[in-house]
C-alpha cells in the first residue's frame, strides 16, 4: 500500500536563504529519488502552498497542490492542518503547523534564543513559541549540525537524541551556470577582491569585520553580497562606504557561483551558524575559505579552511592579509576545500531524511 507524506510548501513562498535553499535541494533530491527507485512505490509526495504561489519548481514526480484561503503564517496554522486531516507532514523550514502532531520538522539553529537581539520581538517571540511547541509535539526534528544538536537541547530542555542530524551540501554549485556579467558591471577581476556573503544579521559579525578592513596591510577590493531582511533583523546595519568594498545586495544563485570563481577567498565572519552553508558552496567552487572558529563553522569546514577568532578585528586581518599574499596557501585551501566538499552531498542528506520520514509515516499508518 503506498502512503501519502505532504511537504508544507510555505518555503517556496520566502525569500531565499540557506533554510530555504536547504528545503528545496532536499525536496528537489525527493523528486529524484521518486523516479529512478522503487521509492514511488513505497510513497507519494504532495507538496502543499498557498493559492497563487509562484515557486518555479522543477519537480515532475511530486504534486504541488494550491490549498486554503489564507497566506503566510495563518496559512500554515490554521489552512494546512486543516486540509491534512491528519496526514503526514514533513515542515523543511524552522516552522509548522504548532498544534500538529503528525509531522516532522526541520530546525536549523537555535538563534532566537541564544542571540534574541538579532531579531525583533515579534519575529523572536513567535519562533521561540514555535520551537517550544513543535519541540513537543513533533513525531521527528531534524537539524543540521552536531552544534545545532546540542543548542536545541540546551534552549528546549529536550535530550540532544531528540534531533537528528543531517548535514547540508554544496553540490548545488555544479549544475548552477556561472553569471560573469557581474565581475564586468562592478570592475572586478580574478583574484582582485575578498568575498563575504550573507545578510545583514548581528550574528554575521559585519561590524567586526568593518574594524578589520581598516588594520589590513594588503590592497584589496572587499565586495560584500546579500541582503537584510528589515522584517526580521533589527535596523543596525552596518553602512559600507570604504571605496575599496563593493556592496552588491541581492544577487542570482549564478552570479554567486561567478563570485565564488574568481574571489582570493570567502570570510565567513559569523559568531552564530546552525550550519555556514557558504563554507561548502565556496568549497565546491574552488574558493579558499576564512571562517570564525565558532559555533559549527570548524565542524563543517574542518582542515579545510584557515580560522581566526570572529571577535578579534587584527585577527581578521591577519588572516585576509595572508590569503591576499600567499598564493601557496590559497593553492593549498582550495585543494584541501575540494575534497572537504566531496564529504557531503544533497542527495546522501535527502536519502537519510527520507529514510527517517518513512519510519515516521509507516509508525503513523
Amino acid at each position: 500500500m503506498t502512503s501519502t507524506l505532504y511537504i508544507n510548501g510555505r518555503f517556496l513562498t520566502q525569500p531565499g536563504t540557506g533554510v530555504q535553499r536547504y528545503a528545496r535541494e532536499i525536496v528537489t533530491n525527493f523528486d529524484s529519488m521518486l523516479g529512478k527507485n522503487k521509492l514511488a512505490q513505497i510513497v507519494r509526495l504532495r507538496c502543499l502552498v498557498p493559492r497563487g504561489t509562484t515557486h518555479g519548481a522543477p519537480w515532475r514526480n511530486i504534486t504541488i497542490e494550491e490549498v486554503g484561503i489564507n497566506h503566510g503564517n495563518l496559512w500554515e496554522q490554521i489552512d494546512l492542518p486543516i486540509y491534512l486531516k491528519g496526514g503526514f507532514l514533513f515542515s523543511p523550514a524552522n516552522s509548522g503547523p504548532v498544534l500538529y502532531r503528525n509531522q516532522a520538522v526541520t530546525f536549523h539553529d537555535a538563534s532566537v534564543f541564544a542571540i534574541p537581539d538579532a531579531y525583533s520581538f515579534l519575529f523572536g517571540l513567535k519562533h521561540k513559541m514555535t520551537f517550544v511547541q513543535l519541540a513537543q509535539l513533533a513525531k521527528v526534528i531534524f537539524t543540521v549540525s552536531k552544534f545545532s544538536q546540542g543548542e536545541l537541547s540546551r534552549y528546549l530542555k529536550h535530550p540532544s537524541e531528540r534531533f537528528k542530524v543531517i548535514s547540508l551540501a554544496g553540490d548545488h554549485m555544479d549544475r548552477i551556470q556561472a553569471d560573469l556579467n557581474i565581475l564586468h558591471r562592478h570592475n572586478l577581476q580574478k583574484n582582485g577582491y575578498i568575498l563575504i556573503v550573507g545578510g545583514k544579521s548581528l550574528r554575521k559579525n559585519l561590524a567586526t569585520v568593518r574594524k578589520a578592513l581598516e588594520l589590513i596591510r594588503s590592497e584589496t577590493r572587499v565586495v560584500v553580497a546579500g541582503e537584510g531582511y528589515q522584517k526580521i533583523f533589527n535596523r543596525d546595519a552596518v553602512q559600507w562606504t570604504t571605496r575599496n568594498i563593493v556592496a552588491l545586495g541581492h544577487i542570482t544563485d549564478e552570479e554567486l557561483k561567478a563570485l565564488y570563481l574568481n574571489a582570493l577567498g570567502l570570510v565567513l565572519p559569523s559568531y552564530y551558524e546552525g550550519f555556514g552553508l557558504p563554507i561548502l558552496e565556496a568549497m565546491q567552487c574552488g574558493c579558499p575559505v576564512l571562517c570564525a572558529r565558532a559555533a559549527s563553522l570548524p565542524e563543517v569546514a574542518g582542515n579545510a579552511a584557515l580560522f581566526f577568532d570572529p571577535m578579534n578585528a587584527m585577527d581578521i586581518a591577519k588572516a585576509i592579509d595572508q590569503i591576499v599574499l600567499d598564493p601557496q596557501l590559497r593553492n593549498e585551501l582550495t585543494q584541501k576545500g575540494y575534497q572537504r566538499a566531496k564529504e557531503f552531498s544533497w542527495r546522501a542528506a535527502a536519502s537519510q531524511t527520507m529514510d527517517a520520514l518513512l519510519g515516521a509515516v509507516q509508525d503513523h499508518s
